[in-house]
């Protein structure tokens, strides 16, 4: 299984930790594949510095985690693949097109409402819990 995290998932994760932690846990527990990328890595450090105003050195620690637990992919652009009501989102959703992923783990709703997105199904992290959770892997 392949799994691309959007941005917001890292954020969850450096930020309140408990439950999106568990869910990365998870993924790397059934060996299952992590992907990000270098404008989802980028995207992070910017949110987590200027937008909620948490130092730089928590930024570099959480980019550098998601870079050693995620096999980074390099974005290909796709014509089709594009977020038509946020075009910021796009980057996004054609690296996860790229790795071939499975599934994209986000919370934003652009990217929900594109689901299923050709053979990319994209869902929440309360989804992915539970699809982890009814597969056995959840603690």
């Amino acid at each position: 299984m392949k799994v691309f995290f959007d941005t917001n998932v890292h954020v969850a994760e450096a930020l309140l930790g408990r439950g999106a932690a568990r869910i990365m846990r998870a993924t790397r527990k059934a060996r299952w594949r992590m992907y990000s990328s270098g404008y989802v890595v980028d995207e992070l450090g910017r949110m987590l510095v200027e937008d909620l105003h948490f130092s730089r050195r928590l930024a570099v620690l959480a980019q550098r985690r998601v870079m050693s637990h995620c096999t980074m992919v390099r974005r290909r652009f796709r014509a089709r693949a594009r977020v038509p009501r946020d075009p910021d989102d796009s980057p996004v959703l054609q690296a996860a097109l790229s790795c071939g992923a499975d599934y994209l783990v986000t919370n934003d709703r652009h990217l929900l409402n594109l689901d299923p997105f050709e053979s990319l199904r994209i869902i929440s992290m309360n989804r992915y819990y539970q699809l982890l959770k009814d597969d056995g892997l959840m603690e």
